[in-house]
C-alpha cells in the first residue's frame, strides 16, 4: 500500500497565518548574529515553547556578500 501523510499534515488544506495569530511572543531567551529565541505560548493550549526568529534580512545580506567575496584559497 501507498504511504499518505496524517490529515493534519496536509500541505494542500494548510492556510497560513501569522505566527503572530496562533502565539503570545515573551522575553527574549538568547540572541545570535541572525537570530533570536523568545519564550512564546500558544494561545489555544496554553503550551509554552521557545521560537527561534530568524532575521532573513540579515542572513540574506551576508550570504550574497560571501558570494561577491570568495575567501582567498587556503583562509579556513
Amino acid at each position: 500500500t501507498a504511504f499518505s501523510f496524517p490529515a493534519h499534515l496536509n500541505m494542500a488544506s494548510t492556510t497560513c497565518t501569522r505566527f503572530t495569530d496562533e502565539y503570545q511572543l515573551y522575553e527574549e531567551l538568547g540572541k545570535g548574529a541572525f537570530s533570536v529565541v523568545k519564550r512564546c505560548m500558544k494561545i489555544s493550549t496554553g503550551h509554552e515553547y521557545a521560537a527561534k526568529i530568524i532575521n532573513t534580512k540579515k542572513l540574506s545580506a551576508r550570504v550574497s556578500s560571501s558570494i561577491r567575496s570568495p575567501r582567498p584559497s587556503g583562509a579556513p
